[in-house]
């Protein structure tokens, strides 16, 4: 588990060392952000809060808690957002609020340092340190689903082009993982989208306005993600729609095959009954060329079937 505190001190945000007690901190901090890989001891650390004992459950099941809590001026809130191992799939960030503090629980799955880049000097941006870390929290997060919306527009681009070029190579269960993933990274961005608002409908009455004002500007940009990633949904049901037809049309194409093979032997299978017929008054047993000629018919007739379903098309 790894600590990071910062104040907002006369317009600039400072970076605290961590000897500071937990329940100290409302009074001499303003954000804490805690890296963890364990939330069970991030909220064992948190107990000298009081505030926080009757929300443990809370904090360590986010998935099981999508609606914010709210209690005593106090907002628990958990945002969705794409592991760093699989991008398809989230984990999940919390954030404790409460009146000037809040506590950032960021599991190590996610692997996300919010503010290392960020400018030292905020008051440029913002007059109130929560406005400003809320704001690069979700910059970070916009710039991350970019990313992702890339590596899926690419890995698109290279199975449609597969499919193009060697579409035998390309298994059902590729194609259908593909859209599978794309429809998990667009529920997990339009859950991202969702917990802002909400968040922001909380901070509408404490927050200062102009820094409220950027973060609704900022989520804005949320809509035109769920619009991309819309596109690349139907543009992955287009390329297995195409997979589909590819491979019924190779079906087809041997069950094509396997008919006109049926349609061939057909009149082969009637002369060889005939002749194979245990009578005693067959004329053609005595011919002395009669083997030959049968075997003579079987090659001509065959010829000109095959020549028959080639100039009507059944190879195509």
């Amino acid at each position: 588990m790894e600590i990071t505190l910062y104040r907002f001190d006369n317009g600039k945000v400072e970076t605290v060392e961590n000897n500071i007690s937990p329940d100290q901190w409302p009074e001499k901090v303003n954000w804490v952000e805690i890296h963890c890989s364990n939330r069970i001891e991030v909220v064992d650390y948190l107990e000298p809060i009081p505030s926080l004992k009757e929300h443990r459950n809370y904090i360590i099941t986010p998935e099981n808690h999508i609606i914010p809590e709210t209690s005593k001026g106090l907002i628990i809130q958990h945002f969705i957002i794409s592991r760093k191992d699989n991008i398809y799939t989230g984990d999940y960030i919390s954030l404790i609020i409460s009146p000037g503090f809040v506590i950032c629980i960021i599991p190590d799955s996610v692997d996300r340092q919010f503010y290392q880049s960020q400018p030292n000097n905020a008051k440029d941006f913002f007059n109130d340190l929560t406005d400003y870390f809320l704001f690069i929290m979700v910059s970070d997060i916009f710039k991350q689903n970019i990313a992702n919306l890339k590596t899926v527009r690419e890995r698109l681009n290279n199975m449609e082009e597969q499919l193009l070029n060697e579409p035998d190579k390309l298994g059902s269960s590729s194609v259908m993982k593909t859209r599978n993933d794309i429809r998990q990274l667009a529920d997990i961005i339009e859950d991202q989208y969702v917990g802002f608002k909400i968040l922001v409908s909380f901070l509408d009455v404490d927050t200062e306005k102009e820094g409220l004002e950027k973060l609704k500007n900022i989520l804005n940009g949320f809509k035109e993600f769920n619009r991309m990633v819309g596109r690349l949904e139907e543009k992955a049901e287009s390329s297995r729609t195409q997979f589909m037809l590819i491979h019924q049309e190779e079906s087809a194409h041997k069950i094509n095959i396997l008919t006109i093979l049926q349609a061939i032997f057909i009149p082969l299978t009637f002369i060889a009954g005939v002749y194979g017929m245990n009578f005693r008054n067959i004329p053609e047993l005595n011919w002395q060329n009669g083997y030959y000629f049968i075997w003579g018919s079987f090659v001509v007739l065959s010829g000109l079937l095959l020549i028959y379903f080639k100039k009507n098309g059944w190879f195509d």
